[in-house]
């Protein structure tokens, strides 16, 4: 490998590296061949749980260890309720539906643009 593997990296590289990570049981929905938000985290547990330096990145050293070595369980993303409750304890609903309420009144946003946007895929982490 000439180069780490890092975030927004494409090729047959990545999808190697995904093939490897969906092996040793780590949930990877990103598209094949791109290192997306997924890949990273999914890189990142594996180098926590190793007592590594969490860099996100893959060189040649880090992608021979992925390849050894047992096959761990799946490594599932947290359950929706529970980012939800995460989401509730950074802004409270009731700020949010005001925030949203005044956003409507001034003009900001129109009538159906907020459900429009809600209805976007959005990235699994923030």
């Amino acid at each position: 490998m000439a180069r780490p593997l890092k975030a927004f990296m494409r090729g047959k590289s990545i999808r190697l590296l995904q093939e490897v990570l969906r092996r040793r049981g780590y949930v990877i929905d990103d598209a094949d061949g791109l290192f997306g938000v997924m890949t990273r985290d999914a890189v990142k547990n594996f180098q926590k749980q190793h007592g590594m330096k969490t860099s996100g990145e893959v060189d040649a050293e880090l992608m021979n260890q992925l390849q050894q070595g047992s096959v761990l369980p799946a490594v599932k993303p947290e359950p929706k309720a529970e980012v939800a409750k995460a989401v509730e304890a950074m802004v409270p609903q009731k700020d949010f539906d005001a925030l949203l309420r005044l956003l409507r009144k001034k003009g900001v946003i129109e009538d159906g643009e907020f459900e429009a946007e809600l209805a976007r895929l959005v990235p699994r982490s923030l």
